[in-house]
């Protein structure tokens, strides 16, 4: 009896989290939360401290500070009570579209094996994918973590501060770049997005077309735009 093709894995996707899965409006997950930390009716900072937030914010969204960022934010957030990460991604939770919802629920329905891989902070993507109802659409939800004591903030564990650190951690698990989407908005996902045969970038003010035109990315405005994306590169 003649036997039809063998039906091939899904691909892997692998989801940049702030600007990508979360929506920039108009701040990302770590600029929200030192924005609330600032006003934090408990432990208020005084006026030269919230100036300084203000200011590293307004670099940080222009992508001016880069690597020097994470010193800043660690050192601002030390001794902040744990339960404010939760006040903070409860609110950005409500940020992801019902739609977008939708197709990481039909995507996980389908069997497509997914990640994220974040240069932000993994204790606000995972608390926002929860309050979401999404954290179990993905395999690993990976990032910089925060190291406590006595339930506050006293560092943090770096584990993706670079870009070129997604790249490394992907290839330790041994994917294959012919199998693998990569999803993502931007600088902190150039590596991974030169490496995957399948590079999306969403771009939902149609700045970053202009500026990766030369590159061999898909473009897209929206997170369900994705599903036309993968159903042309199904084999």
């Amino acid at each position: 009896m003649k036997r039809g093709p063998k039906k091939r894995k899904p691909l892997t996707i692998i989801w940049d989290f702030d600007g990508t899965i979360l929506p920039l409006a108009p701040f990302d997950s770590e600029q929200s939360l030192l924005r609330y930390r600032m006003n934090l009716r408990e432990e208020p900072f005084g006026w030269l401290k919230k100036a300084y937030v203000k200011a590293i914010v307004y670099a940080d969204r222009r992508e001016r500070l880069r690597r020097t960022f994470k010193k800043s934010y660690i050192r601002l957030l030390k001794g902040t009570p744990s339960s404010v990460l939760d006040d903070v991604s409860r609110d950005l939770a409500e940020k992801i579209p019902t739609a977008d919802r939708r197709v990481f629920r039909q995507l996980k329905r389908d069997g497509y094996e997914m990640m994220v891989l974040s240069c932000g902070t993994a204790d606000l993507s995972e608390r926002i994918l929860s309050f979401a109802g999404m954290l179990d659409c993905f395999s690993r939800i990976a990032g910089n973590c925060f190291q406590y004591e006595a339930d506050r903030i006293m560092g943090m564990q770096l584990q993706l501060p670079n870009p070129e650190d997604k790249l490394a951690m992907i290839k330790k698990l041994k994917l294959s770049a012919d199998r693998t989407m990569v999803v993502g908005d931007g600088y902190t996902d150039l590596p991974l997005l030169d490496w995957a045969s399948i590079p999306v970038i969403i771009d939902r003010s149609g700045r970053q077309k202009k500026q990766f035109t030369s590159r061999r990315f898909y473009f897209i405005s929206s997170v369900p735009e994705i599903m036309e994306i993968i159903e042309e590169n199904l084999i």
